[in-house]
């Protein structure tokens, strides 16, 4: 990766709408060369999907809660196991497998105390046998929110 192709992914990072031409006079290349960059850089997985980034606010997720969770073991199947069962939660918007006191943390977007409050009922009754304690942090104001990596240093 050289450093238009870094200049390429910041701009797409600020604006995936970004039009060809305004990325290619950017950069001094061709229209037709920077999507070629873009299509080699989403080939090598170094774009892996384009998505759009949607207002909580907008839809009613309002409520962000980050979950520090340890679990009873960590046999390899049980780890798989519990990540399907992460996988397939809704209210799951991020999840790590961290080092230190707890196993997991995630990040829990939803309406409302109530609905927090049902997703821990569920969570703690269906992964009963798995999950050893949680701690909620509730956020009250996000400070920054951001998806980009920081691409243009090697």
């Amino acid at each position: 990766m050289d450093t238009i192709d870094r200049t390429i992914l910041a701009m797409l990072q600020d604006n995936a709408d970004i039009p060809g031409k305004t990325i290619a006079d950017a950069v001094n290349l061709s229209t037709s060369a920077v999507e070629r960059r873009i299509g080699r850089l989403k080939q090598d997985g170094i774009i892996q999907k384009i998505v759009a980034v949607v207002s909580p606010k907008a839809v009613d997720r309002t409520l962000s809660v980050l979950v520090e969770l340890e679990i009873q073991n960590e046999h390899r199947h049980t780890l798989e196991q519990f990540q399907r069962w992460l996988d397939r939660a809704p209210e799951v918007q991020s999840c790590w497998y961290v080092t230190g006191d707890m196993d997991y943390v995630l990040l829990v977007a939803v309406r409302n105390l109530d609905e927090y409050n049902a997703f821990v009922e569920r969570l703690m009754s269906e992964q009963q046998a798995l999950v050893r304690k949680y701690k909620s942090l509730i956020a009250l104001k996000t400070v920054k929110h951001s998806l980009g990596l920081s691409v243009l240093e090697p």
